[in-house]
């Protein structure tokens, strides 16, 4: 067997033969066709415009005119613009709001009030693929004041005529707040119009007894206008009860009653008078069917000599008494003891 050498067939390149080769020409086509697409788009493209809706307006305060003022923004101070811009087609299909800063000029701004800043523009990153046209407005309106904060007392107030959810012979007693004061804070200019702070009650059945109710707060200016911008503080005003007392009149004769007795002292030995010995006076209307005396004083045995004693009490220092009576603003107590002598208790 002889060995013959393999001989193998050389392909050569021909461009004559991808000319007719029309899937080649095709992908050729199809490439050029792109490219052409792609250079006439970027560099043919129409300049148009674009409008970027909702663009936010920066107040930037650090090292301001205002600031070193000591002047703050109160209200909403979130404004928003409209900016209308101009570039080539291809560049605006992808530029928003976040591309553009639009600023308040605050240099301006050397006092307290309503203040129109002018707004100026540019573009974020310094691109100079697109231009600003316009602002949908070139100013805004922002307060500016001194910020101030006070603590005012409660008053109560009544949506109703309460006199008439009284029962017969019954008068209110002191409110008493479960908190006596809220703090108000807001710009100077208007918290300087505050006249007080009341918490309204709205009742509509009558008071039968004691009645505790979660009262509206509000703010009452000098002149019965309405704070655009100061508030009060939620803490100091959460859960604000108020209570109500029902006191009824009863006419009932004095008394006194007496503490730090020795334990083998009897307190009848003691006599005392006072005056005046009867008065019309407003108590608990849960008391008023069982107290048989008005007791206008607890005096302390300590303070007792052999003699005569005499203690002048203010009708205002009674707790939980209101004396009606106009004429009487003190009562004078005299006690006679005599022989006061104690001895040492027994040890057990």
């Amino acid at each position: 067997m002889s060995n013959k050498p393999i001989k193998i067939k050389k392909s050569k390149f021909s461009l004559s033969s991808i000319i007719r080769n029309n899937k080649i020409l095709m992908v050729f086509s199809l490439l050029i066709s792109f490219g052409l697409w792609i250079w006439v788009s970027v560099e043919k493209s129409p300049i148009v415009q674009k409008v970027i809706s909702d663009v936010p307006v920066n107040i930037e305060l650090s090292g301001s005119v205002p600031e070193q003022l000591n002047l703050q923004i109160f209200g909403d101070a979130s404004c928003k613009v409209d900016v209308t811009v101009s570039g080539k087609k291809y560049v605006l299909a992808s530029i928003d709001k976040d591309d553009i800063i639009v600023s308040a000029v605050t240099n301006y701004v050397d006092s307290s009030g309503k203040k129109t800043l002018q707004l100026k523009y540019s573009v974020a990153d310094g691109s100079e693929d697109f231009d600003i046209i316009a602002l949908s407005s070139n100013y805004i309106e922002v307060y500016f004041d001194i910020f101030k904060q006070v603590e005012l007392p409660l008053q109560a107030e009544f949506t109703n005529d309460i006199s008439s959810l009284l029962p017969e012979d019954c008068i209110l007693g002191d409110i008493v707040f479960s908190k006596q004061t809220v703090t108000v804070s807001g710009p100077a200019s208007e918290i300087n119009r505050i006249s007080k702070v009341v918490a309204n009650a709205n009742l509509t059945e009558q008071l039968e007894k004691n009645t505790t109710v979660v009262p509206e707060i509000q703010i009452i200016t000098e002149d019965g206008s309405k704070l655009e911008y100061s508030e009060i503080d939620s803490e100091s005003s959460e859960d604000v009860t108020m209570s109500i007392p029902v006191l009824k009149k009863v006419t009932l004769p004095t008394s006194v009653t007496f503490k730090n007795a020795p334990a083998n002292f009897s307190l009848d030995t003691l006599e005392y008078t006072v005056s005046p010995n009867k008065i019309t006076a407003a108590v608990p209307i849960d008391l008023a069917e069982t107290l048989k005396s008005i007791p206008v004083a607890v005096i302390d045995f300590a303070d007792i000599t052999n003699g005569l004693n005499f203690f002048n009490i203010s009708s205002s220092e009674i707790p939980d008494i209101m004396v009606t009576s106009e004429t009487v603003s003190k009562f004078r107590v005299t006690v006679k003891a005599s022989d006061i002598e104690t001895e040492p208790a027994s040890e057990n």
